[in-house]
C-alpha cells in the first residue's frame, strides 16, 4: 500500500464560520442512493425517469439526510451555547468535544494544548478517557501537527510512522483513523491540536475537514476569551493583593505613629508597655507578646496574652522578675540576635513557656532591643494566628522588619527614660552637695567670728572681756545649731520659725556683705532701694537663706552680668519685698512648677531647690510670694511678710 493510499493531504484553509462550514456538507449516507450521492445527476429529467420505488426510496434517503443535518446544526448550536454561556475553558471545552466526537460521527477526540514556550503538549481533555497524556514537540502525530502546522487525515494510524502508538497502549483503545488539525490564534501562533479518532463511517472525508476547521475556529476563540478571561481575573487577584498588602502597609505606619506618640507621653513605663504590645499583637495578629528588659543584677519580663478562646480578645497583663537564664528572651539579649522558630519544635525550646504561662506555643519571633552597642532587652511575639484561621501559620519577612522597627522604638524611649531617671538620681545627689555647700558656706563666717572671739581670750587676763568673748562665741555656736536644725528640720518638713526683733536696714546691711561676696564675682551690680528701714520680726537666718537663694537664681539669669534689685516697702501691716533682676526671665514650661522641689531650667550644675526654700520660708513666716517674668524682659519676685506674725515660738 502506497503512501497515497495511506494519507489524503488537506486544503490549506480555514473555514471559522459555522455558517460556511455546512454549506460544504451534503451529509450523505454510504448506502444513499447514486443520485443523491452525485448531486449533479439530479435533475429535472432524471426525476421524471425514476419509478415510484425509486422515488420512495429518494425521498427516505432525503428524510435520512435531513434529520442527520438536524443532528449537526443541533451539536453547533449547542457548541455555540457553550461558547457564550460559560468561560471555564475545561468546561467549553469538554462540551465541545462530545459534540465534536458525535458530530464527526467518531469514536474519541482529544485537545492538546501547546505550552509555551516548550512547545509541549498536554492532553486538557481527553473524551471518553482519563488518561493524561503529555507529548514532547514532534512527538507523535499530535507533536508533528503542532510543530509543522499543517493539518492531517490519516486512514490507518499504525501504518504511519509519526503515530504514537504508546497512548494506545496506555489507554486500551484502538486507533485506526485520524483527522488532526492546529488551532491558532489571531496572531496566527498554534496555541493546540484538535484530533478526532475513528470514523464510524469508515474515513474522514473532506466535508469532515472543512466541519473541523469550523469548529476549530470556535475552540480558538473560547481560548483566546477564556485566556483573557483568566488573565484579567488574574490581574484583578493581583490588585486585590497589592491593595491588601497597601492596607497593611498603613496599618504598620499607623501603629509605629500610634506607638511614637504613646513613646513620646508622660506615661508609667508598665501602662506604656502594655499599650505598645497590644498594638503589635493586633497587627501581627499574635496570641501573645514578651518585653523583657535587663535590669541590675535580673531582668524584668513584661507578658501580655490573649486568653481567648476564639476570635475576641481577651488581654492578661502582668509583670515579674526573670531569676533564671534558661530563657529564649534571655538568650536573645545575651546574643544580640534575632531568633525565628516556625515549627511544633518551639515547644521543646527553653523558655516560651515560662514567659507566657500557660500558651501551647507554636511559633516565636524575638528580636533585641539595643542602647547604642548594649542589648537592653528583647521583644517576643509568640503564635501568629490569622483570623477565621483554625491553624497557626509561621511569621514572615514584613513581620520581622516590623517587630524589629517597633523594638527599636521601645529601646530608645527605654534608654531615654533610663538615662533621664539617672540624670535625675545626679540631679537630686548634686542638690544634697549643693545644700550642703551652701551650709558649710555659711558656717564659715560663724567659725571665723568663733575663731577670732578664741584668740582674744587666749590674749587677754581681763575677766570681764574674757565673759564677753565667751559670749559672742556663744552665741555663734547657737547660730551654728540652729542651721543645723534647719536643713534637718527641712528634710522632715517640720522647721519652726525663731522669731527675732531686728530694723530692716539692719538686715539688709547683714545680708549685703554676703552678696557682695556672691554677686560681684559673677559680674552683678546689687541696688538696694529701702522705703522702709523700720523693725520687723523674722527668722533672720532662713531669710537671710531665702535672699541668697533669690538672689544666686538671678545670677543664673544673667550669665553676662546684670543688675538685681532689692527693694523694701510697707504696705498696711506688712512690709513688701521685691527682687528684681534683669536676665532672660523663666521658660514658660516651668512657670506652673516653679516652686515645686527639683525643678531646674538650663542649669549644668542646678538642683531645683532654692525657690522649693524660698517659699517654704516664706509660707513659714506667714507670709506669700509672687512672680513676675517676661522673656527676655527679666524676673521679679514679691514677699509679702506680716510685721506682726500671727504665731511666734522660740
Amino acid at each position: 500500500m502506497s503512501e497515497k493510499t495511506l494519507h489524503t493531504p488537506l486544503r490549506a484553509r480555514r473555514v471559522r464560520q459555522i455558517t460556511g462550514a455546512l454549506a460544504a456538507i451534503p451529509a450523505t449516507a454510504p448506502d444513499s442512493p447514486p443520485m443523491l450521492r452525485e448531486p449533479g445527476r439530479l435533475t429535472d429529467q432524471s426525476l421524471r425517469q425514476l419509478s415510484d420505488d425509486q422515488k420512495v426510496e429518494l425521498l427516505l434517503a432525503f428524510r435520512c439526510q435531513l434529520q442527520q443535518q438536524q443532528r449537526r446544526y443541533s451539536s453547533l448550536l449547542q457548541i455555540s451555547s457553550a461558547l457564550g454561556a460559560t468561560l471555564d475553558r475545561n468546561e467549553f471545552l469538554e462540551i465541545t468535544l462530545e459534540q465534536l466526537t458525535e458530530l464527526m460521527r467518531a469514536e474519541r477526540s482529544t485537545l492538546y494544548l501547546v505550552e509555551q514556550p516548550s512547545g509541549r503538549l498536554h492532553g486538557k481533555i481527553a473524551q471518553g478517557s482519563n488518561t493524561q497524556i503529555v507529548l514532547e514537540p514532534g512527538q507523535g502525530v499530535a507533536g508533528w501537527v503542532a510543530q509543522s502546522g499543517q493539518s492531517i487525515n490519516i486512514r490507518d494510524a499504525y501504518n504511519d510512522p509519526r503515530f504514537h502508538a504508546d497512548i494506545d497502549s496506555r489507554s486500551g483503545f484502538q486507533t485506526r483513523s485520524m483527522l488532526c488539525q492546529p488551532i491558532r490564534n489571531t496572531d496566527g501562533q498554534i496555541i493546540a491540536v484538535v484530533q478526532v479518532l475513528n470514523s464510524t463511517q469508515g474515513n474522514f472525508s473532506e466535508e469532515d475537514e472543512n466541519l473541523l476547521s469550523a469548529i476549530g475556529g470556535q475552540i480558538s476563540i473560547a481560548l483566546e476569551n477564556s485566556a483573557l478571561y483568566h488573565s484579567l481575573v488574574d490581574k484583578n487577584q493581583q490588585l486585590l493583593r497589592t491593595k491588601e498588602r497597601l492596607e497593611h502597609k498603613f496599618a504598620e505606619l499607623d501603629l509605629l505613629y500610634n506607638i511614637q506618640s504613646k513613646l513620646s507621653q508622660h506615661s508609667d513605663l508598665e501602662s506604656l508597655i502594655q499599650t505598645i504590645t497590644q498594638q503589635t499583637l493586633e497587627l501581627v495578629n499574635g496570641k501573645a507578646c514578651a518585653l523583657t528588659l535587663r535590669e541590675e543584677g535580673y531582668h524584668r519580663v513584661h507578658v501580655l496574652i490573649d486568653r481567648s478562646e476564639d476570635y475576641s480578645r481577651a488581654w492578661d497583663f502582668y509583670t515579674r522578675a526573670v531569676t533564671d537564664e534558661n530563657t529564649i528572651g534571655q538568650a536573645v539579649i545575651a546574643r544580640g540576635q534575632p531568633f525565628v522558630c516556625h515549627s511544633q519544635a518551639c515547644q521543646h525550646l527553653p523558655g516560651p513557656t515560662s514567659e507566657a504561662d500557660g500558651l501551647h506555643v507554636e511559633n516565636i519571633i524575638a528580636v533585641p532591643l539595643f542602647d547604642d552597642e548594649t542589648c537592653i532587652g528583647a521583644l517576643e511575639v509568640f503564635n501568629l494566628v490569622l483570623p477565621h484561621e483554625p491553624r497557626s501559620l509561621g511569621f514572615t519577612e514584613d513581620d520581622v522588619k516590623i517587630i524589629t522597627l517597633i523594638a527599636s522604638q521601645i529601646a530608645g524611649t527605654v534608654a531615654s527614660r533610663r538615662h533621664r531617671e539617672a540624670q535625675e538620681k545626679e540631679h537630686r545627689l548634686a542638690s544634697i552637695g549643693q545644700m550642703i555647700s551652701g551650709i558649710l558656706h555659711d558656717f564659715k563666717t560663724p567659725f571665723s567670728v568663733i575663731s577670732g572671739y578664741v584668740q582674744l581670750m587666749a590674749d587677754t587676763d581681763d575677766a570681764a572681756e574674757r565673759e564677753d568673748f565667751a559670749e559672742r562665741v556663744l552665741h555663734q555656736i547657737q547660730q551654728l545649731n540652729q542651721m543645723t536644725r534647719e536643713l534637718l528640720k527641712f528634710a522632715r518638713g517640720d522647721s519652726k520659725i525663731l522669731w527675732r526683733k531686728i530694723f530692716v536696714n539692719t538686715f539688709i546691711q547683714e545680708t549685703r556683705e554676703l552678696l557682695d561676696t556672691e554677686l560681684g564675682d559673677r559680674g552683678v551690680e546689687l541696688v538696694i532701694d529701702l522705703k522702709y528701714r523700720g523693725e520687723v520680726r523674722m527668722d533672720v537666718v532662713k531669710m537671710k537663706r531665702a535672699i541668697l537663694n533669690l538672689a544666686r537664681n538671678a545670677a543664673d539669669a544673667m550669665p553676662r552680668g546684670g543688675r538685681f534689685t532689692i527693694a523694701v516697702d510697707r504696705q498696711d501691716d506688712h512690709t513688701l519685698w521685691r527682687f528684681s533682676d534683669t536676665g532672660t526671665g523663666i521658660p514658660p514650661e516651668i512657670r506652673d512648677h516653679l516652686f515645686e522641689s527639683f525643678v531646674t531650667q538650663g542649669k549644668a550644675d542646678g538642683t531645683g531647690l532654692g525657690l522649693a526654700v524660698v517659699k517654704k520660708i516664706v509660707s513659714d513666716h506667714g507670709g506669700s510670694i509672687d512672680v513676675e517674668s517676661a522673656p527676655g524682659q527679666g524676673t521679679t519676685f514679691e514677699i509679702r511678710l506680716p510685721l506682726t506674725p500671727a504665731e511666734e515660738s522660740t
